[in-house]
């Protein structure tokens, strides 16, 4: 097991016993130790979505959706960040590529890429 994944493991460790907040640092330092890792950067999202920490969110989402173009679960995260943080027409353009990357497309031949 990667170091990254024993990062993950006390993460969803720490998830499980509700310290999203402590789930959200080993989340990072997963990011830190393996910068192409998608679930940690996925979770790390969430994490910050739950902390209302939406700013860290949506940039942890944004490089979700650089690591996964085509990931309709990357989309609608990155979509929800957006839209509970007011931004509303961005989180409504990364609902439609969820929806394209859904149908087997391409979501970046639609809006502005993510």
């Amino acid at each position: 097991m990667s170091p990254a994944d024993v990062s993950m493991e006390e993460g969803h460790l720490a998830l499980a016993m509700g310290e999203m907040a402590e789930a959200a640092i080993h989340y990072q330092k997963a990011t830190t130790l393996d910068s192409g890792h998608a679930d940690a950067w996925q979770c790390l999202g969430m994490a910050l979505v739950k902390l209302e920490k939406l700013d860290e969110a949506i940039v942890a989402l944004g490089k979700l959706v650089q690591l996964k173009p085509r990931d309709q679960l990357a989309y609608t995260s990155l979509s929800l960040a957006l839209g509970r943080a007011g931004k509303i027409s961005e989180a409504e353009e990364m609902a439609a590529k969820a929806k394209v990357a859904a149908w087997g497309g391409d979501p970046g031949k639609i809006g502005n890429p993510a």
